[in-house]
């Protein structure tokens, strides 16, 4: 019988040998994922010897990520925030980047017991919304998106992390309006912004499995930047703050987009590997 350490082992050669950068890692938690173990045990019980069922219900999902398939679409669950956050093919997968937009909401809105009300514009898994919310005890919350499909994913997240009765999920196009803004003190945003020219230069990861209506805005990026911005431009009586997520070299154009359009105050923070990724602003 084949054992958990032989299986984990013969996943990495298969992994390594697809081309993936990580493949022990990836291994380690496809392997966890298929026999219901954690990561910690899948290393302190290498003797466990397997079932032929289970045997091939790993190697099945091991195929998938040779495939490029990402992770966590095959686990269908990935940590945001020190979270956990279920992930379909309907939503984004949550990365490490965007928790500098929430650190930049926290840095500008220092008293957490505060009252905020905020609205996610393009709320996908609800990653954004729900991490603030956690650190916010007292702040409610409504997230949009067009894909009913993905609200699902962040109604089922929003119950998931206990807090379902302080935020509401609702299928809108920002292109035909949004809710009244005045109602809100943040307005937060990860529109996509990926260029269709650019679209030959994302990892398979992303481009096969991701949905296209998250990632690509146009030929430069920035139909939805516009789109969001106009909208706050023409609002009246609004005086909270906007916290837009934003791609490589993006961050001057959009800050300037956001002066044109009367917002003052702006204020541009980097991410961990120093790339100019949260563009803020006072309305």
């Amino acid at each position: 019988m084949t054992t958990v350490g032989e299986v984990l082992e013969e996943s990495v050669q298969i992994l390594r040998h697809a081309g993936i950068d990580r493949a022990h890692l990836d291994a380690r938690l496809i392997v966890a994922h298929g026999l219901h173990m954690t990561s910690q045990q899948v290393f302190g019980y290498p003797e466990r010897q397997l079932k032929d069922c289970d045997l091939e219900g790993v190697r099945k999902l091991v195929a998938r990520r040779s495939e490029h398939e990402p992770v966590a679409l095959i686990t269908g669950e990935k940590e945001f925030w020190s979270l956990p956050f279920k992930v379909t093919a309907a939503t984004l997968i949550p990365r490490p980047d965007s928790e500098t937009l929430i650190e930049a909401v926290l840095a500008a809105q220092p008293d957490k017991k505060w009252p905020t009300r905020i609205l996610d514009l393009g709320t996908g898994s609800g990653c954004l919304l729900l991490a603030l919310l956690h650190e916010c005890q007292n702040s409610t919350g409504v997230g949009i998106d067009f894909s009913e499909e993905a609200l699902k994913v962040a109604r089922f997240n929003g119950e998931n992390l206990g807090m379902g009765g302080r935020v509401d999920f609702i299928q809108i196009d920002w292109n035909n309006g949004v809710p009244n803004l005045a109602d809100f003190d943040i307005i937060i945003s990860n529109p996509p912004y990926v260029a269709e020219n650019d679209r030959g230069t994302l990892l398979a990861d992303v481009v096969d499995y991701e949905p296209d209506s998250a990632l690509f805005a146009g030929l430069n990026g920035l139909r939805e930047y516009k789109t969001i911005i106009s909208l706050l431009a023409e609002s009246t009586n609004v005086t909270g703050n906007v916290f837009f997520e934003v791609g490589i070299n993006q961050a001057d154009v959009v800050a300037k987009m956001l002066k044109n359009a009367g917002l003052r105050d702006i204020f541009i923070y980097p991410d961990l590997a120093g790339i100019r990724r949260c563009v803020a602003a006072k309305m």
